[in-house]
Parts: C-alpha cells; structure tokens; sequence
C-alpha cells in the first residue's frame, strides 16, 4: 500500500479519536459508523472472503477439500502447483484440459450466503460462475482460473446522471472478477510440484444507461503472490499439499473511474457510497488425502512419443492406405491400460485453511445494502473434510464430505456444512469420430446443507 495513504490514515485516525471518541454516532462524512448505521463515507474496505463452497459437482461433494488432490483445471483455484500435474489419461507431451461453472440466483434466494446472520438478502438478480483451465508441456504447467460474480441493484436514488454526460442511469450493476494465474513445475520424476503465480481482484461499479450500453462508474484493481507445493509420491496412496496467498488490496483506478473523489474524499454515486478498496484476505492453506484399495493415487505419466517396441508395431493400423504414425497406436495402448486399471477405491482428504483479517472492511452484503456490518475484523479458519468411493466400478461414484464455516462477523457463528455428491457413467461413444474410441460421458451432481444455506450443483462432461 502506499506509505502517503498510510500515513493520511493513521492522521485520520488519531483525529477521530481527539475529536470524536465520545460520539455513538458518526458524521455523515465521517469514517464508518456503528453497526447498522448507514455507510456514509468511502473510508472502508470491503473483505472478499467467501465462506461457502461454489466450485464443481465433484468439489461441492468433497466439502471442498481439494486442495491436496488438485486435479485437472478446477486444482488451480485450490493449489498452483496443480498446473503440472498430469492426470492419469494424459499420454501426450503436450496436453491441456478445461473447466466451466455457473450458480444461478435459485440456489442462494433466501438464504444468509454470507453467514452474518441475516437472512433473506436480495439475490435475484445474483449470477456466479468460472471458468478455467491449464496447457502442460511435458513437466510443465501454466494456467488460469476466473471466477466472477454480478449483482443487479436496481434504480439508483438521488443523482442518476453519468459524470461529464447527460446519461441518465437506469439501474446500478456491480461485478466482481477473481483471476488466478498459475506455473508450476514437477521434479524428482514428477513426485513433487512447485508452483506459484499471480492473485488479481477486479470490482465494477456499472451504470446501465440502455438496454445496450453501460458505462463503468467505479474499478478497483488489486494484485497479489502465491506459491503452493504438491508432494505425489507413487510408491504411498498419499498427497499431502500447502498453499500460501498473500492479501490482495484493491486500488481505485482513477483512469477508469467516471466517480471521482470529492473534496472529503468521498466516492459517491446517489446514496452508494462506494469503497476506498476491495480486498482479498492473505491465505495459508494445507492439506492431506490418502486413497485406500487397489486403485493406485499416483500413477506415474507416460508419454506416447517414448513408447516403442514389438507390441506398438503390432497395434498399428493401415489408414486410407498408409500406416498410420506410432504414437498413435501408442495412445490406444496407454488408454487401454488405463481403462485396464483397477476402479475400487476409498478417497480420504483433508484441508485446514486459515485466512487472514482485512482493516476497516465490510462485508460485502453489507456494501451493497449500504449499512455497516464489519467484516473480517480477526483471522479465521475453514475446516474440510471428504470421502469418495467408486460403488459400482467403471459406473457409479459417490461423495460426501463436511466443512465447518468460520463467520467473519460479530453477529453470527460458525456454521457446519454436510455435503453429498455423485458422478455416473451415462454413455460410451465417440461422437461421431470426434473422441478417442474409449470415450465415455458422465452426469454429476451435488448438493450442500447448513443452517440457513442450502446450495446445488450439476454438471457433465466425460467420464475418467
């Protein structure tokens, strides 16, 4: 942060305390009153801590705990060193995969999503969703994961005029983007991955001003570090993993912003008082899992390119009249003994996150519904935990899990969460030549319950 805004703060403060410590309730432009009292300044920040899991049907169904598996594109969000971990289906040199989410407003209408102990917050007009993925080069991986949030806040009251334009605003709209982007590495024949990488927080005051066109009112940019490690050993059915996130403190971005600082400092459009700074909380997370019958956790990557021999000619085929290339008929093989490899199996993981306090933030709830709730005033921790077994081998896996969600306010408490989850095996084909031949898709879904929460999710994709 920039020490001439430290200093102003602690200026500001050392004022307050002079001149107003007595005082129950705050000037209209001074910093943030008590709880329940309107917002009535820009001096706060708003904490970007998410309590409940939203993430994919397998995810949902583990509670979460994914941070010591960290496979395929959704790892990224959980540990960066995840980008180099191969799957066990990969069998070429350079590969990649793809992930994709939404929550629509049904699953979180009428609940206290944020746990601050208020229920019924007006989420109609709520959307989540992500999307990420990876591209490996052999020991290799570089990735991203976006996360994004909108909320729609209807008219705005007071001055509906965009500044420096006669544009009146039919309805304020603000958005929320989160970006991980991740490189990691796998040494000692891929046993243990190190990665790290960027954390960037984006927020977006929007006045829509037709049916068509919005223009930006507010942006905040933050930046941060991140570094994770991923231990796969293949001859023990164990993973262990830690991640470490340094806070993410959002700047306004003068350039972007048509909302300008008045002569207090203050950003105000109508009566929303709009934040000095969106901040992501700093994070250590670690965890555990271990993986019990005949299925191995860790299966070391081959790549088809270096498997050669008596059995590769044999599996060659003859195409449109020419032998087709080796690494072909390779690949069939490798996916052959993949398919070959046992399916029991009994998933246990585990992970503990600890996430750090934000100074003079709200929650974010709480920014939007223009009274102070604060948030985030002390660290917090996030215990999960998972099972996942494969029923009806080659068909039917279930999931089940439970985490316990810390609050970060003075008006609620923790809360735990039971989750359930499943992924079925629906149809093998090839989809017209577009798949390998051994191509089988899937269903998924999941659901997670807790005291005034409830949250769903469903997906497809193809079955590993």
């Amino acid at each position: 942060m920039d020490s001439g805004l430290s200093r102003s703060r602690l200026v500001a403060a050392a004022v307050l305390l002079c001149v107003g410590a007595g005082s129950s309730v705050a000037r209209a432009d001074g910093p943030l009153g008590p709880r329940g009292a309107p917002i009535r300044t820009s001096d706060y920040s708003v904490d970007l801590f998410q309590g409940p899991v939203l993430a994919s049907s397998r995810i949902i169904g583990l509670a979460g705990a994914f941070q010591p598996i960290a496979e395929g594109a959704s790892g990224l969000a959980y540990n960066p060193a995840s980008a180099s971990l191969r799957p066990a289906y990969s069998t070429t040199k350079d590969d990649w995969d793809l992930d994709a989410g939404i929550t629509f407003p049904a699953s979180v209408r009428g609940t206290d999503f944020d746990n601050n102990g208020s229920v019924g917050f007006r989420y109609s007009d709520f959307v989540w969703g992500n999307l990420a993925g990876y591209v490996q080069h052999g020991k290799l991986g570089i990735g991203a994961n976006l996360a994004g949030q909108t909320w729609g806040l209807g008219a705005p009251t007071g001055a509906a005029i965009v500044p420096g334009t006669q544009e009146n605003v039919r309805s304020l709209v603000v958005r929320l983007l989160r970006a991980d982007i991740v490189a990691s590495y796998g040494f000692f024949d891929e046993e243990l991955h190190l990665g790290g990488g960027l954390r960037v927080a984006s927020f977006w005051g929007v006045g829509v001003v037709s049916d068509s066109q919005e223009r930006t009112l507010f942006n905040t940019n933050g930046y941060g570090l991140q570094a994770g490690a991923l231990y796969t050993p293949r001859r023990l059915p164990l993973r262990l993993g830690v991640t470490a996130r340094s806070p993410v403190l959002g700047a306004v971005d003068e350039q972007a912003s048509r909302v300008q600082a008045d002569a207090r400092g203050d950003r105000a459009f109508g009566d929303f008082y709009l934040p000095n700074e969106v901040d992501l909380p700093w994070e250590l997370e670690w965890g555990a899992a271990f993986q019990i019958g005949p299925r191995a956790l860790n299966k070391a990557w081959t790549d088809e390119d270096s498997l050669k021999g008596p059995e590769v000619e044999r599996e060659r085929r003859v195409v449109k009249g020419k032998l087709e290339p080796p690494h072909r008929a390779a690949r069939r093989i490798l996916q052959r003994r993949e398919l070959a490899r046992p399916r029991q199996k009994l998933l246990v993981t585990t992970s503990v996150l600890l996430s750090g306090p934000v100074a003079n933030a709200v929650g974010f709830e709480s920014m939007l519904d223009r009274v102070v709730q604060r948030s985030g005033e002390r660290a917090t921790l996030t215990m999960r935990g998972g099972v996942e077994s494969e029923i009806v081998p080659g068909w039917l896996q279930v999931r089940g899990g439970s985490y316990v969600e810390p609050t970060r306010f003075r008006t609620s408490q923790p809360r735990l969460h039971g989750t359930v989850g499943f992924e079925a095996k629906v149809v093998s084909w090839d989809v017209f030549g577009l798949f390998p031949e051994t191509t089988s898709f899937r269903v998924s879904g999941a659901i997670d319950v807790a005291r005034d929460y409830f949250g769903w999710s469903v997906g497809a994709g193809i079955w590993r």
